[in-house]
């Protein structure tokens, strides 16, 4: 039988209900009014990821209970494959990527299976792949590839679009020098929300702030 969350414990559950709401008008569940945070300090108390779905919390629940466990890639992935259609919210893609738990032994696996992902039809999927590649992938030796992917993607999804802006925004922050050629190999309007990133971000020097204005 599926876990059924009783949320009604957690305080000012309206008001942050209608917040989160106006935050992911493409969720079909709306909100229990619980941060993202208690969630995920809930997760660690749970080891079942059968949990009943009325609510956005009880998706991100799931995906964070299974992405978190410590086990195998191989296993994990199983898992993870049958989660990726609730993926219905960048709240659920951003919430689980960073929880993903890989074994040391399986970085290389994993990773070849997330570049891989990036291409999948569902935007949301594709998104989830990105944004694990951002969080656990990102070094000199792999910007190339992986905003290679990002350039490859062509898209109406304005959640994928912004995702892969994200992304951009996080390879320059990093490695000004070998992301600036990409922006203008982007989608424009992904470049265009990308530098708007950067330019929002206190992580990006002024010097490389203005730079942005010659890419």
């Amino acid at each position: 039988m599926a876990i059924k969350i009783d949320w009604s414990i957690y305080p000012d559950r309206e008001r942050k209900a209608k917040f989160t709401q106006k935050l992911t008008p493409e969720s079909p569940y709306k909100s229990a009014g619980v941060s993202v945070i208690e969630v995920k300090k809930l997760a660690k108390t749970i080891n079942d990821d059968d949990i009943e779905l009325n609510y956005l919390e009880d998706v991100l629940l799931k995906g964070i209970i299974i992405a978190s466990r410590k086990e195998s890639f191989s296993e994990k992935r199983k898992k993870l494959e049958a989660f990726y259609p609730l993926f219905i919210s960048w709240m659920a893609t951003d919430s689980v990527a960073p929880t993903l738990y890989i074994p040391q032994k399986d970085k290389k696996e994993a990773y070849n299976y997330f570049i891989k992902l990036t291409e999948d039809k569902d935007p949301m999927t594709s998104r989830f792949a990105f944004v694990v590649l951002m969080g656990h992938f990102l070094t000199e030796e792999s910007i190339d590839e992986i905003m290679n992917k990002a350039i490859a993607i062509k898209t109406d999804s304005y959640l994928l679009k912004m995702g892969i802006a994200w992304l951009t925004s996080s390879c320059y922050i990093h490695y000004p020098e070998k992301t600036s050629k990409y922006f203008s190999l982007l989608d424009k309007e992904i470049s265009k929300m990308a530098k708007q990133k950067c330019r929002d971000s206190k992580r990006v020097s002024p010097e490389a702030k203005k730079s942005l204005n010659n890419l």
